[in-house]
Protein backbone atom coordinates (compact mmCIF):
# COMPACT_ATOMS: atom_id res chain seq x y z
CA UNK A 1 0.00 0.00 0.00
CA UNK A 2 2.67 2.53 1.00
CA UNK A 3 5.46 2.21 -1.55
CA UNK A 4 7.39 5.38 -0.75
CA UNK A 5 7.61 6.52 2.85
CA UNK A 6 9.19 9.79 3.89
CA UNK A 7 10.57 9.95 7.40
CA UNK A 8 11.73 13.41 8.48
CA UNK A 9 14.03 12.96 11.46
CA UNK A 10 15.71 15.21 13.97
CA UNK A 11 18.08 12.30 14.73
CA UNK A 12 16.95 12.10 18.35
CA UNK A 13 16.52 8.85 20.27
CA UNK A 14 12.76 9.39 20.06
CA UNK A 15 13.00 9.36 16.27
CA UNK A 16 14.61 5.90 16.23
CA UNK A 17 11.24 4.28 17.00
CA UNK A 18 9.73 6.04 13.98
CA UNK A 19 12.55 4.66 11.80
CA UNK A 20 11.76 1.14 12.99
CA UNK A 21 8.05 1.59 12.20
CA UNK A 22 8.68 3.09 8.75
CA UNK A 23 11.05 0.29 7.76
CA UNK A 24 8.61 -2.36 8.96
CA UNK A 25 5.83 -0.78 6.88
CA UNK A 26 8.06 -0.53 3.81
CA UNK A 27 9.13 -4.15 4.20
CA UNK A 28 5.50 -5.31 4.24
CA UNK A 29 4.69 -3.31 1.12
CA UNK A 30 7.96 -3.83 -0.76
CA UNK A 31 8.52 -0.09 -0.60
CA UNK A 32 11.31 2.36 0.09
CA UNK A 33 12.01 4.74 2.94
CA UNK A 34 13.62 8.13 2.56
CA UNK A 35 15.17 9.42 5.76
CA UNK A 36 15.20 13.20 5.64
CA UNK A 37 16.98 15.62 7.90
CA UNK A 38 16.44 19.31 7.30
CA UNK A 39 19.18 21.66 8.41
CA UNK A 40 17.34 24.82 9.31
CA UNK A 41 19.01 27.80 7.72
CA UNK A 42 19.48 31.06 9.56
CA UNK A 43 16.99 33.57 8.24
CA UNK A 44 18.46 36.90 7.21
CA UNK A 45 21.93 35.44 6.62
CA UNK A 46 23.08 34.50 3.13
CA UNK A 47 23.66 30.77 2.68
CA UNK A 48 27.14 31.36 1.25
CA UNK A 49 28.11 33.28 4.37
CA UNK A 50 27.48 30.17 6.49
CA UNK A 51 28.55 27.56 3.94
CA UNK A 52 31.41 26.06 5.97
CA UNK A 53 29.19 25.85 9.07
CA UNK A 54 26.42 24.14 7.07
CA UNK A 55 28.93 21.78 5.43
CA UNK A 56 30.16 20.65 8.86
CA UNK A 57 26.58 20.10 10.04
CA UNK A 58 25.75 18.13 6.91
CA UNK A 59 28.79 15.89 7.38
CA UNK A 60 27.68 15.08 10.92
CA UNK A 61 24.08 14.54 9.84
CA UNK A 62 25.07 12.14 7.06
CA UNK A 63 27.10 10.06 9.53
CA UNK A 64 24.15 9.82 11.91
CA UNK A 65 21.76 8.95 9.07
CA UNK A 66 24.15 6.25 7.89
CA UNK A 67 24.23 4.80 11.41
CA UNK A 68 20.42 4.64 11.42
CA UNK A 69 20.41 2.90 8.05
CA UNK A 70 23.12 0.45 9.17
CA UNK A 71 20.85 -0.77 11.97
CA UNK A 72 18.41 -2.04 9.36
CA UNK A 73 20.55 -3.59 6.64
CA UNK A 74 19.02 -7.00 7.31
CA UNK A 75 15.47 -5.73 6.64
CA UNK A 76 15.91 -5.91 2.85
CA UNK A 77 14.32 -2.49 2.42
CA UNK A 78 15.76 0.27 0.29
CA UNK A 79 16.52 3.19 2.60
CA UNK A 80 17.64 6.47 1.10
CA UNK A 81 19.24 9.34 2.98
CA UNK A 82 18.58 12.94 2.15
CA UNK A 83 19.68 16.23 3.64
CA UNK A 84 17.86 19.45 2.79
CA UNK A 85 18.29 23.06 3.86
CA UNK A 86 15.59 25.52 4.82
CA UNK A 87 12.50 25.54 7.01
CA UNK A 88 11.77 21.94 8.08
CA UNK A 89 7.99 21.90 7.55
CA UNK A 90 8.27 23.59 4.17
CA UNK A 91 10.97 21.15 3.03
CA UNK A 92 8.93 18.12 4.12
CA UNK A 93 5.92 19.43 2.20
CA UNK A 94 8.01 20.21 -0.89
CA UNK A 95 9.72 16.82 -0.97
CA UNK A 96 6.52 14.89 -0.32
CA UNK A 97 4.90 16.58 -3.33
CA UNK A 98 7.94 16.35 -5.62
CA UNK A 99 8.61 12.68 -4.86
CA UNK A 100 5.02 11.43 -4.82
CA UNK A 101 5.31 10.25 -1.22
CA UNK A 102 2.58 7.81 -0.11
CA UNK A 103 3.07 8.20 3.65
CA UNK A 104 4.96 10.50 6.00
CA UNK A 105 6.06 8.89 9.27
CA UNK A 106 7.03 11.25 12.07
CA UNK A 107 8.17 10.89 15.63
CA UNK A 108 5.89 12.88 17.88
CA UNK A 109 5.94 13.88 21.48
CA UNK A 110 3.18 12.75 23.78
CA UNK A 111 0.55 15.46 24.12
CA UNK A 112 -0.26 16.58 27.63
CA UNK A 113 -3.95 16.53 28.47
CA UNK A 114 -3.30 19.48 30.76
CA UNK A 115 -1.77 21.59 27.98
CA UNK A 116 -2.67 20.13 24.57
CA UNK A 117 -1.84 23.37 22.75
CA UNK A 118 1.83 23.13 23.75
CA UNK A 119 2.64 21.02 20.67
CA UNK A 120 0.95 23.17 18.05
CA UNK A 121 4.21 24.60 16.76
CA UNK A 122 5.91 21.25 16.25
CA UNK A 123 6.95 19.79 12.94
CA UNK A 124 4.56 16.87 13.36
CA UNK A 125 1.61 19.21 13.89
CA UNK A 126 2.46 21.38 10.88
CA UNK A 127 3.10 18.43 8.56
CA UNK A 128 0.04 16.59 9.82
CA UNK A 129 -2.16 19.53 8.86
CA UNK A 130 -0.54 20.52 5.58
CA UNK A 131 0.82 17.48 3.75
CA UNK A 132 -1.47 15.92 1.14
CA UNK A 133 -0.68 12.26 1.88
CA UNK A 134 -1.43 10.20 5.00
CA UNK A 135 0.67 10.83 8.11
CA UNK A 136 1.59 8.36 10.82
CA UNK A 137 2.70 9.81 14.15
CA UNK A 138 4.85 7.50 16.27
CA UNK A 139 4.95 8.27 19.98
Amino acid sequence: MFKHILLPTDLSERAERAVDVAIDLAKQAGGTVTLLHVIQTIQGVEFDEMQSFYAELESRVRKRLAALVARHTDANVEVRMEVAYGVPAAEVLRLSEERGIDLVVLASHAVSRDDPAAGWGTLSYKVGLLVACPVLLVK
